[in-house]
């Protein structure tokens, strides 16, 4: 019979086979391209711990910063690398950043003003001590998809969709036991708002 139960499945098969070789595609992107040549995890881990650091000491007066100014608030940041490019002087790193502000009361961790978002960073060499020179964020509202869509790959992009589908719970975890660690708290402390 002409049109059998191969050929209905032929679609099926190219669409499958298609999907393969994207997915094959950008994985070999971001294996080669996530990281430009020159910068090894090391390099990585301190233009990153860098960035977060600025972060940390540059954000706006949240809600228990504004409640309990008497008490010592800071501002804790954890991130997970969506992709880094450069020229050997300027580096861009893209990231997408949680933070939240945090203080300690009668043993238990408060949390009060946060955000999640992503960022992309100019910071200097690796080579030398790492500055970072800017942080930019997308602006709210109508202009956010076009800022990520010009400040990031076409990969970076998908990461970037792949992190806020399902923000890893790993990066809220290390957000609380580093806030946990600067109020001197155990790591079972319990946090509330």
């Amino acid at each position: 019979m002409p049109g059998g139960p191969a050929r209905r499945r032929r679609p099926y098969v190219v669409i499958g086979s298609a999907i393969v070789l994207v997915a094959a595609v950008l994985l070999g992107y971001v294996a080669l391209f996530g990281r430009p040549a020159g910068v090894d995890a090391a390099q990585e881990r301190t233009m990153r711990a860098s960035i977060i650091s600025y972060l940390e000491q540059r954000h706006w007066r949240g809600v228990l910063e504004a409640r309990r100014s008497k008490q010592k608030v800071r501002w804790i940041c954890a991130d997970r690398l969506i992709e880094v490019s450069g020229d050997g002087e300027n580096y861009k790193v893209g990231l997408h950043a949680l933070c939240q502000e945090f203080t300690a009361v009668d043993g238990s961790l408060v949390k009060g003003s946060g955000e999640s978002s992503p960022k992309l960073a100019t910071v200097t060499s690796p080579d030398r001590p790492v500055e970072v020179l800017r942080v930019e964020q997308p602006p709210d509202g109508s202009g956010y998809g076009s800022w990520v869509r010009s400040n990031f790959s076409w990969a970076g992009v998908a990461e970037l969709r792949r992190i806020q589908r399902s923000l890893p719970a790993d990066l809220e975890a290390t957000m609380l036991t580093k806030a946990r660690s600067a109020f001197g708290l155990p790591d079972d402390a319990p946090v509330r708002r």
